[in-house]
């Protein structure tokens, strides 16, 4: 039973209601519920793919809708106490009451008709949820704080709580019930001091908490999607999103009912993981690719860490134009882009490359997911046409106190050759910052600009690389210039094996000021090493090395990397006192093993390692040619790439030409942990090329379909391709180098090759192409664009031919059901649409005998049909198939004389003898 009664006067804050208190408190909940689904509508849009909604979030959703206001400044300062007259107004709005104009209960000085305050306590006020704290004098104290204890009284009554019989907090003794009675509803926890002021972050906590009770979601699943064995991205009804984790992981293949909280309401969704794949390649302008995978995937098989940023690995993506016309694009030496999620790869071209025009885009079956999972390769015709003009997506500026750069963020990669910027009208010379993406430009000003003061901005010629001109020309914009002068911050300290620590800040850092300012000490405080510092992939990431000498005998390291507060930011701030972050280092005892091997003309052989290595300073690296048997042991070591990942080795005099063999002596590569794990002995193969200057592409001089061998499962197109070198043999093998009908070849596909002619470059590769893939017979479009020479020259326009290719793939009947609507017909389905059907063609057996159907029919008796329906008769008329009187039902498509004579529109004659049992 609610307790309404006061018995002293420190109670007396609050109204006492008693003989209208049910049908007040009953139009209050009645409008507080419709109120409240409707701002779970909503924070579901706004909180997109939170969970659970913080106190901003949940801030900024009360402020949409009127129900808070934020202070001068425009922030929310959920730090500060909450006023009686702030309560008041989140009180009527929150629970639907009605203003109240033209009254003055209360005494209090200001409080006067032009109050803000007045509508909203004079609501509260008549629906019996707050009084004046003296009564007597008739004082509400609108500028007094409201104690939490005084909130829970609120609650308690406009949520009609019900008085716990026993109390555990630590609110006064009037409030206990209140306090136990919202606790228990958890609204607010059994830890906070209830004595004490009510801050804004803990009634936006509550308010948002009180929306949520006894609602049903109004959102629903609409897809659920396994990026990864442990990861489903859920999109809901309304378009959000959320992540949701997994604590057990999904088997592939099995649909699996996973159970998620969303909003802080309890939801179900089924999910498959799928096998790995490419989901698209698109191209959002002449500059970029974009590759969208349907798992996370190990950025290490796509991407390398080189000096000059992340650059994508060779030959893992290959850009193949089809026609003389379109415009020739090199991918290696791309710079990439990794999604946050590790699903979605932006491409960006180097230098002057672009696209324009049609391409074969190929992705090597080389790139794995994070759980180790290789991606099937993946073929896409693209045609890019890029007509749009860049835009300006953003201008910025920061500042400690001045600065001379401004920030241009465009809509896509932009020229910054002939592009002419104006500050203000003065010139500013255009850069492009060390890391920064080509789609942002730094505007260099002669004279400084100061924090919190507005610029104007000026871009004439802002190109993009298809030509397309900014308009209008020049664009124009205005900058103000952001202070800051906050402190960096560390994002994640992360130990890599058992020397190395990856550190991500907040912003870019000064590198000079972390040389000699980072220290490792031990869990007494002792100094273990003076770190040294490596630049990361960009200029908020950065590479921490132990010197310790070893770890301790354990084999694990537990202590802490101090930052000195001289450490800055390149504004100028420092971390003005030192910054702590505990690490563990373990003893890394596994040997690095190879990733790849590739062979590059006038470069030499590179062998990717799992790990950082140095050279073991061994013998015994040989090459073999495949061809010859001929043996190669001229390497010499030249050097390791920037990430210490690869290792390089110049090969002598005699020519790297066609398929090779290249055996690793053990002990090759150690990596740089403390035990120094040595590499295995290895043998990979390796696709050499001609070390010379060729750079003649190959070509293909036909694409012939096979007459067609009836007892063969395949159709074969016999392709003739030749160089004026040798062709790489890898290249014409691989099903990736061919496009059906501007797809990937059909599963099931294979290429082998006819003998080598002597003494002449040209190659005859055969196309297997199953015939059950193909399920209509017509003109399909056969493409062949991956095949490249030994050395590396790809083809310079990819060839097309359009072959008939005919269906011949036999209907099959696949099913026969009793009709669901009517119980009296029964439905036969074909694989496929048939004709020449007719009831000689089968054998029906009802109840154990031969009988023949009284009628057998399409819809409309149409000639060319996939489903056919059946009825019996007896000497009572229709046959109820369904009925008592009916035990067995068995169909057979004839396969005695006579032989079913059905067809599918190809001519390919139906399978005989497929039984089917109905019932």
């Amino acid at each position: 039973m609610s307790d309404m009664s006061y018995t002293t006067k420190e109670k007396s804050q609050f109204m006492k209601v008693q003989g209208g208190e049910k049908k007040v408190m009953k139009k209050i909940l009645s409008v507080a519920l419709s109120t409240a689904m409707a701002f779970s509508m909503f924070a579901s849009v706004a909180f997109g793919e939170t969970a659970k909604a913080t106190p901003q979030q949940a801030f900024d959703a009360l402020a949409a809708k009127g129900i808070l206001n934020g202070y001068p400044d425009g922030k929310a300062h959920l730090e500060k106490d909450l006023t009686r007259a702030e309560f008041a107004k989140i009180v009527t709005k929150l629970f639907g009451l009605t203003e109240v104009s033209g009254k003055l209960t209360y005494k209090d000085k200001g409080y006067t008709a032009t109050n803000w305050a007045v509508p909203y306590i004079e609501a509260v006020t008549a629906a019996g949820l707050m009084q004046g704290q003296d009564t007597v004098k008739g004082i509400f104290n609108y500028n007094g704080k409201v104690t939490v204890e005084e909130v829970a009284a609120v609650l308690f009554r406009a949520l009609k709580l019900e008085q716990p019989t026993t109390t555990d907090n630590n609110a006064s003794a009037w409030a206990k019930g209140y306090a136990q009675a919202v606790i228990n509803k958890g609204l607010i926890a059994q830890t906070v001091n209830f004595k004490g002021n009510a801050t804004r972050s803990l009634v936006v906590e509550t308010a948002y908490a009180v929306d949520q009770i006894g609602k049903v979601p109004t959102l629903t699943v609409a897809t659920a999607e396994a990026v990864s064995p442990t990861k489903v991205v859920v999109t809901f009804s309304d378009k959000t999103t959320a992540n949701v984790e997994l604590t057990t992981a999904l088997v592939a293949g099995v649909e699996t009912t996973i159970n998620f909280k969303h909003l802080e309401k309890d939801y179900t969704a089924k999910v498959t993981l799928q096998a790995p794949k490419v989901v698209s390649v698109t191209a959002p302008n002449a500059k970029q690719l974009v590759v969208k995978f349907n798992r996370a995937i190990d950025g290490e098989t796509l991407v390398e860490n080189t000096a000059n940023g992340a650059k994508l690995i060779d030959e893992v993506v290959k850009v193949t134009r089809v026609n003389n016309s379109d415009q020739l694009v090199n991918a290696n030496n791309a710079n990439v882009v990794l999604a946050s999620d590790g699903t979605e790869a932006w491409i960006t071209f180097a230098g002057s490359e672009y696209l324009k025009g049609t391409y074969t885009v190929v992705i090597k079956d080389s790139v794995k997911t994070t759980a180790g999972e290789a991606i099937p390769a993946f073929t896409n015709l693209l045609t890019v046409a890029d007509t749009t003009a860049p835009t300006v997506a953003s201008v910025s500026s920061v500042a400690k106190t001045t600065t001379n750069k401004v920030y241009v963020k465009l809509s896509e990669p932009v020229k910054t050759a002939g592009l002419i910027a104006y500050v203000n009208g003065a010139p500013a010379s255009v850069s492009r910052d060390t890391y920064a993406p080509l789609d942002e430009v730094t505007l260099n000003t002669g004279s400084a600009l100061t924090s919190g003061a507005t610029y104007d901005v000026s871009l004439t010629n802002l190109t993009d690389y298809a030509g397309n001109v900014a308009n209008p020309n020049p664009t124009k914009a205005s900058v103000t210039v952001t202070a800051d002068s906050a402190a960096p911050t560390i994002v994640s300290a992360t130990a890599q094996g058992d020397k190395k620590v990856k550190v991500v800040f907040n912003k870019n850092i000064d590198f000079n000021s972390l040389v000699g300012s980072v220290r490792l000490l031990d869990p007494n405080g002792e100094l273990k090493s003076v770190m040294q510092i490596n630049a990361g992939v960009d200029g908020k990431t950065f590479i921490l090395t132990s010197t310790m000498a070893s770890l301790p005998e354990n084999g694990t390291f537990t202590g802490t990397i101090v930052f000195g507060a001289s450490v800055r930011d390149t504004l100028g701030n420092t971390l003005g006192t030192a910054l702590s972050q505990p690490i563990t280092f373990t003893k890394d005892t596994v040997a690095p093993t190879v990733t790849s091997v590739t062979y590059k003309a006038g470069t030499g052989i590179t062998i990717k390692f799992s790990e950082e290595v140095t050279y073991g300073n061994v013998t015994g690296l040989t090459l073999i040619n495949d061809s010859t048997g001929v043996a190669n042991t001229d390497l010499t070591y030249a050097g390791r790439s920037n990430d210490g990942k690869s290792l390089t080795f110049k090969v002598g005099t005699t020519a790297v030409v066609g398929a090779q063999t290249l055996r690793l002596p053990a002990g090759l590569a150690a990596d740089t942990g403390y035990a120094k794990n040595k590499s295995a002995a290895t043998v990979l193969p390796v696709s050499g090329s001609t070390a010379s200057s060729d750079a003649e592409r190959p070509t293909v001089m036909s694409a012939v379909y096979q007459t067609e061998d009836l007892n063969s499962a395949d159709y074969v197109i016999r392709v003739t391709a030749t160089d004026n070198s040798e062709l790489n043999i890898k290249s014409l093998q691989d099903n990736n180098s061919y496009t059906l009908a501007d797809a990937a070849l059909p599963v099931g596909s294979y290429v082998t090759l006819l003998p080598a002619t002597s003494g002449t470059p040209t190659r005859v590769a055969e196309v297997h192409i199953p015939k059950s893939s193909i399920n209509e017979t017509k003109n399909y479009k056969f493409t062949v664009a991956g095949i490249v020479d030994t050395a590396g020259n790809g083809l310079d326009v990819a060839f097309e031919q359009n072959i008939i290719l005919g269906d011949r793939v036999k209907p099959t009947l696949s099913t026969a059901v009793v009709s669901s609507s009517d119980s009296k017909t029964m439905i036969l389905t074909f694989s496929e649409a048939v004709k020449n059907a007719d009831a000689g063609d089968f054998i029906f057996m009802l109840n154990g005998n031969p009988v023949s159907p009284s009628s057998f029919a399409t819809i409309g008796n149409a000639s060319l049909a996939d489903k056919y329906y059946v009825t019996f008769n007896d000497a009572n008329g229709v046959i109820d198939l369904n009925g008592n009187t009916v035990y067995t039902l068995t169909v057979k498509v004839r396969d005695e004389a006579p032989v079913a004579n059905i067809t599918d529109k190809e001519g390919n004659k139906v399978n005989t003898g497929t039984s089917i049992t109905v019932k």
